[in-house]
């Protein structure tokens, strides 16, 4: 409601046109093309990262509060993996849990919000809608310790020490047999996706699979 209310007084402007109404105007929406590709047999993205104006969204969810692109992604992202499987799980019924990938303590404090979260927040109202049975877990994985961010670490060895067992999960038993994905809006080397991956591993849940928006 008070997002509302002030776009009302301030209304957004669209990233690329810089047109009044819409942070992302429909114009310029229809020129970000879906690029899906299967990284690895458990792990997928959806945007080319690329392209510069999924880069600029991305970077304008985490570092310009511009929160509304969080749910752009997140709906883009159901759509293609995930509004499918509502025929099948109303049939099997299978439990699901839907974890973003957080940021540390201090980045959500400065910007107010885990830019992941809001993307998969979005990802289970749109689940919610099809009957489709996700459980969004926002309090499960966290960081232990605070690191460099990873955009502005060099060289691939370097990033995968910067983020080497850093995660911890709370409350894993009850994935213990569980599908688990985890959300992220960037998958580069991969690093922090499989130290999400090593730490949720420890609980055995059934599989453990990884959506990114982009690459």
């Amino acid at each position: 409601m008070w997002e509302e209310f002030l776009n009302t007084i301030f209304p957004e402007r669209c990233i690329s046109c810089d047109k009044s109404g819409s942070v992302l105007c429909a114009i310029c929406e229809r020129t970000i093309t879906t690029h899906p590709v299967a990284l690895s047999g458990t792990t997928a993205t959806l945007f080319d990262y690329r392209n510069p104006l999924v880069k600029k969204a991305i970077w304008s969810l985490k570092y310009k509060r511009k929160r509304s692109l969080g749910k752009y992604l997140g709906t883009a992202l159901y759509r293609e993996f995930f509004k499918h499987l509502a025929y099948g799980n109303k049939k099997t019924g299978e439990e699901i849990f839907l974890v973003p990938v957080p940021a540390s303590a201090k980045a959500t404090s400065i910007r107010g919000y885990n830019h992941a979260a809001i993307i998969a927040r979005t990802i289970s109202e749109c689940a919610k809608n099809d009957g489709l049975r996700l459980t969004l877990r926002t309090d499960m994985l966290y960081k232990k310790k605070e690191t460099e961010q990873q955009a502005r670490v060099r060289g691939k060895a370097r990033r995968e020490e910067n983020v080497d067992h850093i995660f911890e999960v709370k409350h894993g038993e009850i994935i213990t047999g569980k599908t688990v994905i985890l959300i992220d809006d960037v998958i580069t080397t991969g690093a922090t996706i499989r130290d999400a991956k090593r730490a949720m591993k420890l609980w055995k849940p059934k599989r453990i699979l990884a959506i990114a928006a982009a690459h």
